[in-house]
């Protein structure tokens, strides 16, 4: 009778210990971010409101998130820096599933050249996104000005393209020009590769994360100039793309001219164009 009475009281006290322990459950999963805008590679003018939207999730209750924003200029600039623009901010927040949307008013006196966007959220238990899983949002955008150098793509006749025709094997035939219409110029760094798959575009404005290993990449030195035609600027230079050089893409890759410009007040700013080889 003794042990059918222990066996009783073990069975009632089960289910309380299953309760507590479901009750003191510790939250150990961080919130998950997913950015709608803006978008990597993105170009948003100096003097205007940059629109922020994209939304939050947690299993059990939201606290916080934050963005931040800062130049990504890598030690590349050599000129005199206007305002590099920088922003951190941090909002509350609540619940399982929310909607951001922020706008930041991006100065009139912001330095061209591209930024990172950086967006991390903590839940009620104190679980963070973090750079080490990739739970963090970080995309680059490009803030653009009146100042900086403008990249155009041309063909011989000077009419704008935005595609460039290669011959596999020849020298490419690059045609356009950079102009600084208020200042001067510093560097044009040539370059052809591929852009990041997410980045890439074809008007020729594209502003993508350049991958490694370029067929082709020189930096000219134009200080002083306030306009520099291609076909001057490579009067020596041949840059021709083989067929191993095609070989070696993926699917869905394509190879870019990519100039990357900076003046001589620092403003940084770049043009693509796909390459297209019949």
């Amino acid at each position: 009778m003794k042990k059918t009475k222990n066996w009783l009281l073990a069975l009632l006290v089960m289910p309380a210990l299953f309760s507590c322990d479901d009750d003191d459950a510790v939250d150990t999963t961080a919130p998950t971010i997913t950015l709608e805008d803006p978008v990597s590679g993105e170009q948003i003018a100096a003097g205007t409101t940059m629109e922020v939207h994209g939304d939050l999730e947690d299993d059990v209750d939201l606290a916080t998130y934050s963005i931040s924003i800062h130049d990504n200029f890598d030690g590349h600039s050599h000129g005199r820096t206007l305002d590099k623009f920088s922003f951190s901010e941090s909002y509350e927040t609540a619940g399982t599933d929310v909607h951001m949307h922020q706008e930041i008013e991006i100065p009139a006196t912001a330095t061209a050249g591209p930024y990172h966007f950086i967006i991390q959220a903590i839940d009620a238990a104190g679980n963070s996104t973090s750079f080490q899983d990739d739970s963090n949002v970080e995309v680059e955008i490009w803030i653009t000005n009146e100042a900086m150098g403008h990249v155009t793509f041309t063909d011989a006749n000077d009419v704008e393209i935005d595609e460039l025709e290669g011959v596999v094997g020849q020298a490419l035939e690059i045609d356009g020009y950079v102009l600084d219409e208020t200042g001067t110029l510093a560097h044009i760094d040539i370059s052809v590769g591929h852009l990041d798959e997410e980045d890439g575009g074809h008007d020729g404005h594209d502003h993508g994360r350049v991958l490694e290993d370029a067929i082709y990449d020189k930096e000219f030195d134009v200080e002083g100039e306030g306009m520099v035609q291609f076909r001057n600027l490579l009067a020596n230079e041949s840059i021709v793309v083989n067929q191993s050089d095609l070989d070696e893409l993926e699917d869905g890759e394509h190879l870019h001219l990519i100039v990357r410009v900076e003046d001589a007040d620092g403003n940084i700013s770049r043009g693509t164009i796909e390459i297209h080889f019949d």
